[in-house]
């Protein structure tokens, strides 16, 4: 897997920005799928820094939190909800629903894909400032790079 510019969401001061994530297109999608099933959605807020928002989707017994990145366009789900300045527990496979999110535009990522380990990974297109987040965080797979609470 190759990871972009932007995954660890940090720059460095001699770079450009990273634009936001559209927020108004991920809570759409969410509420499209939530629609689809029957389903309710509740936003959920952290306090402190992360590198992603997350939602939790939730109806007939069952809910999934879903996590998007802030800069990149992507998505993933897990089935607990995020703990402040932990990595994330445990990530689970796409539900049937998340059609909803690459309609528009994101990019729907697998367990298989945020467990892989950072060995297996090409860091080439990270800017400076990423790769020395990466050394001094030392994540084990993905997704601890990709929906982190470094600050």
């Amino acid at each position: 897997m190759r990871l972009v510019r932007g995954a660890t969401g940090f720059w460095g001061g001699s770079d450009e920005p990273l634009a936001p994530t559209d927020m108004a297109s991920f809570r759409s999608a969410c509420f499209e799928a939530a629609r689809g099933i029957g389903a309710r959605v509740d936003e959920l807020a952290f306090a402190g820094v992360s590198s992603f928002h997350a939602v939790t989707v939730a109806g007939r017994g069952a809910s999934l939190v879903v996590l998007c990145h802030d800069h990149l366009p992507v998505v993933a789900f897990t089935d607990t909800p995020p703990v402040p300045g932990r990595p994330v527990a445990r990530f689970v496979d796409p539900p049937a629903w998340a059609g909803s999110f690459g309609t528009v535009g994101y990019r729907v990522l697998h367990a298989r894909d945020l467990s892989a380990p950072m060995t297996e990974v090409d860091l080439s297109e990270l800017a400076k400032a990423e790769l020395a987040q990466v050394r001094y965080w030392r994540p084990e797979v993905v997704g601890d790079l990709l929906f982190n609470w470094w600050d």
